[in-house]
């Protein structure tokens, strides 16, 4: 039943990213929050969709033979958006199977990596709000991350992507 529920989720959180990806890049509304008098970005999508496993090789292989999906030696693939007539929009939504070690200190078996506009700027505010940010933050070619830990104790990666992405 768990896994069920979890393939319900995942498949409600692409759903819902590919049905906005032919939307304007701008930022709904709905994602700006009141801050200090000022309204502040905080998240503006689904960046990824990360799956602990306890056999990632067969679960990989599953998904690639029963669902298509183009898994990559790596243990994932990258979603490329398009707008509503087909065409490349910036941006991709990363899915991933691997054996859930990033997602600790969570005992969970996701992991959701949410864009952000203003990944220090976020975490700046979240801190302020009485949230459990970790200290750790990255960043690399593939942009800037941070993470919080949620009230059910799940693991949350915020993640800024390069400019232009």
């Amino acid at each position: 039943m768990k896994n069920k529920m979890l393939l319900c989720v995942i498949s409600i959180c692409f759903i819902s990213t590919l049905s906005n990806a032919g939307e304007s890049s701008e930022t709904s509304t709905d994602s700006k929050v009141q801050i200090g008098g000022e309204n502040m970005t905080r998240v503006t999508g689904i960046g990824g969709i990360f799956i602990k496993a306890k056999d990632p090789e067969m679960l990989q292989n599953w998904y690639k033979n029963h669902l298509g999906i183009d898994v990559q030696v790596w243990g994932g693939t990258s979603f490329r958006w398009v707008d509503s007539e087909g065409k490349p929009y910036a941006g991709t939504t990363a899915w991933m199977i691997d054996n859930g070690e990033n997602f600790k200190p969570s005992n969970s078996p996701f992991m959701v990596n949410y864009r952000v506009a203003n990944l220090s700027e976020l975490l700046t505010v979240l801190r302020a709000e009485g949230c459990n940010v970790l200290d750790k933050t990255e960043e690399s070619e593939f942009g800037k991350f941070g993470w919080v830990i949620d009230p059910e104790g799940n693991k949350v990666e915020l993640w800024e992507p390069p400019a232009g992405e």
